[in-house]
């Protein structure tokens, strides 16, 4: 199956009684900063001409610390929050403790359920999977640790050759830089291709605009077929 397929239909439009655009980014320890920061780069861009709120949501409102060692301090918690309309879910090794923990998975399957759209980047796709959700729908993940993603969902079609894959409210990346991909693609699909290659010229970054279009898939073993 292609990564353009996508058997629950397009991704939601954007409609003007939305307004502001909040987008509800999940951040816990161990999360990686790439993930993370890239797809905020290009959301919080003025270039988009949206209105849109960028919200730092956690299991608590104390401060986390990436990978990368760097300290997010949350907006929100997953109790509190207002309802997001796009949920974003991150990578990252703290992955681990979602997919481990009923109540942090239940939080995060409500959250997503009340959103018009889900991203997730790298391993937050195993997060999505496991809440059940995405059953059935077409998804990817980070080709270095494919295999731990796909055994969070087994009933997921899991693409192994893709940038990004959209199906339906969801949009899943592949490794990490990859959320870059995916959130210009959102922001074309919000607004218009024209557009989203603006944000990319201006950031300096070439945007594998083709879902299909991997160029990693081949380094590792478990995606090269």
């Amino acid at each position: 199956m292609s990564a353009s397929t996508a058997p629950h239909g397009p991704l939601p439009k954007l409609t003007e009684s939305i307004g502001t655009i909040n987008v509800g980014a999940l951040v816990f320890d161990g999360a990686d900063l790439l993930d993370i920061m890239g797809p905020m780069r290009i959301f919080g861009e003025e270039l988009t001409k949206l209105d849109i709120k960028i919200n730092f949501i956690s299991s608590s409102l104390e401060p986390i610390r990436t990978t990368q060692q760097v300290k997010i301090t949350p907006d929100y918690t997953l109790d509190n929050a207002p309802k997001m309309d796009l949920f974003f879910i991150p990578g990252g090794i703290g992955t681990r403790t979602y997919v481990n923990s009923v109540d942090l998975l239940n939080k995060v399957k409500a959250r997503v359920e009340e959103a018009t759209w889900c991203m997730t980047v790298c391993t937050g796709a195993g997060v999505l999977a496991k809440t059940g959700l995405a059953d059935g729908y077409n998804m990817t993940t980070n080709k270095a640790v494919f295999e731990w993603p796909v055994s969070q969902g087994p009933n997921v079609n899991w693409i192994k050759r893709a940038r990004w894959v959209q199906d339906g409210k969801f949009v899943s990346s592949s490794g990490v830089s990859a959320g870059i991909d995916a959130a210009l693609y959102i922001i074309s699909e919000w607004t218009n291709l024209e557009r989203a290659e603006a944000v990319a010229t201006y950031i300096e970054y070439s945007w594998h605009k083709v879902a299909g279009d991997d160029p990693f898939a081949d380094k590792y073993p478990y995606t090269r077929s």
